[in-house]
């Protein structure tokens, strides 16, 4: 009997299934499938979704508190997801025209390494954003993690953003294993066993340690630094009510996110996205337990700049805004309270230290809780002309679109391969994200 599947879905079928299976930390993050949602070019490829508002507790002894007066605001914040990214391979029809069967198409190691590099380029780019995301950093900078205790400074510190346990991977080096292997506990296959990976399926790189899934993989991106110096806040009281910073705008991550004036940094220094710098006499502070948590507060650059000839940056990005609580329970106020960062908004020429040297570089390693960072991804439109083919994963809801065409001029016939995905930052998710290093 002939075979009556379709050649282009054979390929396609083979690419799909060999990318699938290279995939490993992408697997680890939310996927959103918008296939049958409005995200498209009519809202410019995004979503808004509501951040619910917190509240400050009202505590009295002995008596009923007396809220004529006044009452506590609600402020609701909401948070960007967008999907206009693609990733995308062409190639020429002839390079799959002896694919004929479906065990052709599996075993052609030509199809099987497209497949490959398509997961790993994903695999990589979703590791670059997710492990620089967060504005929380342990360690010193470029060291590798070559003791359990680096791990152990990362985790206390996502304990203290009040991440709880059960969501935590961490991602780092193969170069960090060797030290940390006597550590290392291997998970197994869910059955008479217990411990199921925490993507379902036995993988080598995936090993247990202090009560969290640990990935080792040789795809996570290089931090380079910008040319910068150590700066200082230009003018004082540059702290903000979080009903300013509430709103995400236009872009995914700017949630709690605010502008500062600053200088010092050198004569047309660049600043690299992603920076963490603290800031003299500004600590972090704990809105659950109303108390500061004792160190200073580390804030990310949110894009790249470049300073004036005088060394200035009129308008520079960080996460998370500079909101100061106060005790007051009503109005901006009382709404700034719920939401503190701080305990004392910086003093003009309060001096900013970043955490990486000038002109350095170094691979990043992190520990992210699952709901740090989501995927969003859609389906393809078949194409109105040619020949159309597409296959959904099974593990991400990642669809790959194949598309086949002609040129009647030149008689070439093109073949292209492209999936749909963008990953977007929760509204707080930059805090369950630390970037760990040795200590």
């Amino acid at each position: 009997m002939p075979n009556l599947y379709p050649q282009l879905a054979l390929v396609t079928d083979a690419i799909c299934a060999s990318m699938e299976n290279t995939l490993v930390a992408s697997k680890l993050m939310r996927w959103m499938d918008r296939g049958s949602s409005k995200i498209g070019p009519l809202n410019r490829f995004q979503v808004i979704e509501r951040v619910p508002p917190r509240y400050n507790a009202r505590r009295a002894t002995g008596a009923v508190v007396n809220i004529t007066g006044a009452k506590q605001d609600t402020v609701a914040g909401s948070e960007i997801f967008q999907l206009n990214s693609l990733i995308g391979y062409d190639f020429e029809d002839e390079d799959f025209s002896r694919i004929r069967d479906l065990d052709s198409a599996m075993k052609d190691e030509r199809l099987r390494s497209i497949g490959r590099n398509a997961g790993e380029d994903v695999d990589a780019d979703v590791l670059s954003f997710i492990t620089r995301a967060g504005n929380n950093q342990t360690g010193t900078s470029g060291t590798a993690v070559n003791s359990i205790e680096a791990l152990q400074n990362a985790y206390v510190r996502l304990k203290e953003e009040g991440v709880p346990d059960g969501t935590i991977m961490g991602v780092l080096s193969y170069s960090d294993y060797p030290a940390l292997s006597k550590y290392l506990l291997d998970t197994v296959r869910n059955g008479a066993q217990t411990g199921e990976t925490i993507l379902g399926t036995l993988d080598g790189s995936i090993k247990d340690l202090l009560g969290m899934k640990l990935m080792f993989t040789q795809q996570l991106p290089v931090q380079v630094a910008g040319t910068r110096t150590n700066g200082a806040v230009n003018g004082a009281a540059q702290n903000v009510n979080y009903s300013a910073v509430a709103l995400s705008q236009t872009t995914n991550g700017n949630f709690l996110t605010q502008t500062i004036s600053a200088d010092g940094f050198g004569a047309n220094a660049t600043i690299e996205d992603g920076a963490i710098f603290t800031i003299a006499g500004v600590n972090a502070w704990d809105n659950r337990k109303g108390a500061s948590i004792g160190r200073l507060q580390q804030f990310r650059v949110v894009g790249a700049f470049v300073a004036t000839a005088g060394g200035a940056v009129a308008a520079l990005r960080i996460f998370p805004a500079i909101i100061v609580q106060n005790g007051t329970l009503t109005g901006d106020l009382g709404v700034n309270n719920a939401n503190a960062t701080v305990d004392a908004a910086p003093a003009d020429n309060a001096v900013i230290t970043f955490l990486q040297a000038a002109g350095t570089s170094h691979v990043v390693r992190a520990l992210v809780a699952r709901d740090a960072v989501r995927v969003e991804t859609a389906a393809l439109e078949n194409l109105p002309s040619g020949e159309n083919s597409s296959r959904k994963m099974k593990g991400v809801p990642l669809t790959l679109r194949a598309h086949r065409y002609s040129n009647g001029d030149t008689g070439v016939v093109t073949t292209r391969f492209d999936s749909a995905y963008q990953p977007n930052v929760e509204a707080y998710g930059r805090m369950k994200i630390v970037r760990v290093n040795g200590v």
